[in-house]
């Protein structure tokens, strides 16, 4: 069997894995955030093909799809900035395959986003509509 050598740089590797751990950081803090205030977290980090959903969570007859934007740096803007049209549409897609999956009909459905800048913790309840 021959060795193979990754075309990945080192250090790029390393970044993407230093971006990992700042983005599950967020989450942690996120969950945290969430669990505290009585909510049940379902799924962290759910996949639909190559979609994904940060964090799942439900509190009396609601369920919300979290997307987690950490930044440590605004150079190229706030988190929040970063859910855009695209990154909406994902999610919504994900939840309507997870509320099928789940057979979560009943529940009202929110979609909030987070965004984690340094010690700024900024959580937004209802940020898009479906």
């Amino acid at each position: 069997m021959k060795n193979r050598v990754s075309s990945i740089p080192f250090n790029i590797r390393k970044d993407n894995n230093k971006k990992k751990l700042i983005g599950k950081a967020g989450e942690d803090r996120v969950a945290g955030h969430l669990k505290a205030d009585g909510w049940k977290i379902l799924e962290r980090n759910f996949r639909y093909h190559k979609k994904e959903v940060d964090i799942i969570a439900c509190k009396d007859d609601i369920i919300t799809f979290v997307e987690v934007k950490t930044r440590k740096s605004v150079e190229f803007g706030l988190g929040l900035e970063a859910v855009d049209k695209h990154k909406r549409k994902n999610i919504l897609g994900v939840a309507r395959y997870y509320i099928e999956l789940k057979k979560l009909h009943d529940f009202n459905v929110r979609f909030d986003v987070a965004s984690i800048y340094r010690t700024s913790f900024l959580y937004i309840e209802d940020a898009f509509q479906a």
